[in-house]
């Protein structure tokens, strides 16, 4: 969940990019177009903030300075640019802060990018905008100069590559998205080849969502990756609108890459309408590629109203979607009222699908109980279920008090295999672990 969180984040502040880049656009060409009717008329024109006196004759400017950047500003020197990236850093104002940093975006140019870049790299990193001002500037280089902005994400190291790499390469696609693919489809290396592609997919995206919905569907379905790609293409859709995000995922093709979509979409639509969500969701009961999207809708409508959950999955048809959507929900109850839902699952059926209440019973309950927790764990009647649920339930309770979880283990009378999963947490991780 950590690692989702972040990568949603990134994308948040590329997204957040695409807006303040664009509107930058906008606005200094606004502000070109009265610049030059001042200087018709004799008056002047610069921007503020950005190095250099605001009023001059016409026709004056610094040696290194011309009249209008590739984003529509006043284009600076590297030397320039470094000077004004440093005192927007310094501004303590936020609002201010971000207004001249907007300002400086419309100034850059490929002769200066790299230089606004490096300025804002080499400074403390003492304001939460730092790293949303670093997306800004590499997402910005990418599309004036991809070429150059991908080289230099090539010579970084480590997470600073992977994230740099994927800003340049959503700010070149949404710009030249031919260029941008063919660069990607050149690098040989097939995991920074992977990394460059969620770039080039979120930048595909921005600009045509149909467009970049062909281009992953027309990648070799064994790419890795592919779930985030789709997924990043459905969180586009969704700021368009919940209904058209919700219509183009369910006339993806059928399949694992349409499950990835038909989830992100569920994730959000459940938050603003669990009931519709609960609706839409339901035409994928059966399928297999819908069982992540159900389970979506399963454990957030519970953590609102676990009763209304509960009522709607015992309509979807019998299987391991409703199965998993039942365990979501069971989990989800069990953490605000723990007997009413041990009463539940008891009066459960025997079966597959009380075996998988169960496990999801018992991974919350030891929480509070744990010996409580491994007694139910036992009571599972398949055997690969009891014994994952088991090593799973007991792990939990080994990382918060090790020496109870210990003598428990001593004389519990379990499976060779599963005391040794017990012993070497970490190496299972099986697809009811609690996110």
């Amino acid at each position: 969940m950590g690692k989702t969180i972040y990568l949603h984040g990134f994308w948040l502040l590329i997204a957040i990019g695409t807006f303040l880049v664009g509107r930058t656009v906008q606005v200094s060409s606004r502000e070109g177009e009265s610049a030059r009717a001042a200087r018709r008329d004799g008056g002047s024109g610069g921007v503020a903030g950005a190095g250099g006196p605001e009023s001059r004759r016409a026709g004056e400017r610094p040696e290194g300075e011309r009249e209008m950047g590739a984003l529509g500003g006043r284009a600076l020197s590297a030397e320039s640019m470094k000077i004004a990236i440093a005192s927007v850093l310094a501004d303590n104002d936020p609002v201010s802060r971000q207004r001249r940093f907007a300002e400086l975006l419309a100034s850059l140019t490929p002769e200066n990018a790299r230089a606004a870049v490096d300025a804002v790299r080499e400074a403390p990193r003492s304001n939460w905008s730092w790293w949303q001002e670093l997306n800004l500037l590499t997402y910005a280089w990418g599309r004036i100069d991809g070429e150059s902005a991908a080289a230099y994400a090539m010579e970084q190291e480590g997470r600073n590559k992977e994230w740099t790499m994927a800003s340049v390469l959503a700010g070149w696609a949404n710009d030249d998205p031919v260029g941008a693919k063919e660069w990607v489809a050149g690098l040989e290396n097939e995991d920074e080849r992977s990394r460059a592609m969620r770039g080039l997919v979120q930048g595909l995206a921005q600009k045509d969502i149909e467009a970049a919905t062909q281009f992953v569907y027309s990648l070799d379905p064994d790419t890795p990756r592919m779930n985030e790609y789709i997924d990043s293409i459905a969180r586009q859709q969704l700021s368009l609108g919940m209904e058209q995000a919700a219509a183009w995922s369910s006339t993806l093709p059928d399949g694992p890459v349409k499950g990835s979509a038909l989830q992100a979409v569920a994730r959000e639509f459940v938050r603003s309408d669990p009931a519709r969500a609960a609706e839409w969701v339901s035409a994928f009961g059966e399928a297999e590629y819908g069982e992540r999207a159900i389970a979506e809708v399963s454990e957030e409508w519970a953590e609102q109203d676990h009763a209304a959950a509960l009522d709607w999955v015992t309509t979807l048809p019998a299987g391991e979607n409703r199965s998993r959507a039942l365990g979501e929900t069971i989990s989800e109850w069990a953490r605000e009222n723990p007997v009413e839902a041990g009463e539940y699952v008891s009066a459960l059926p025997a079966g597959g699908e009380r075996d998988v209440a169960i496990g999801a019973y018992a991974r919350r309950l030891v929480d509070r109980e744990p010996v409580a927790a491994l007694e139910w764990a036992q009571s599972i009647e398949q055997d690969g279920l009891r014994n994952e649920t088991i090593a799973r339930t007991a792990r939990d309770w080994m990382r918060r008090d090790v020496v109870a979880a210990s003598e428990w283990l001593e004389g519990a009378e379990l499976p060779e295999q599963v005391a040794a999963q017990i012993l070497q947490p970490g190496e299972d991780r099986g697809r009811w672990e609690r996110r």
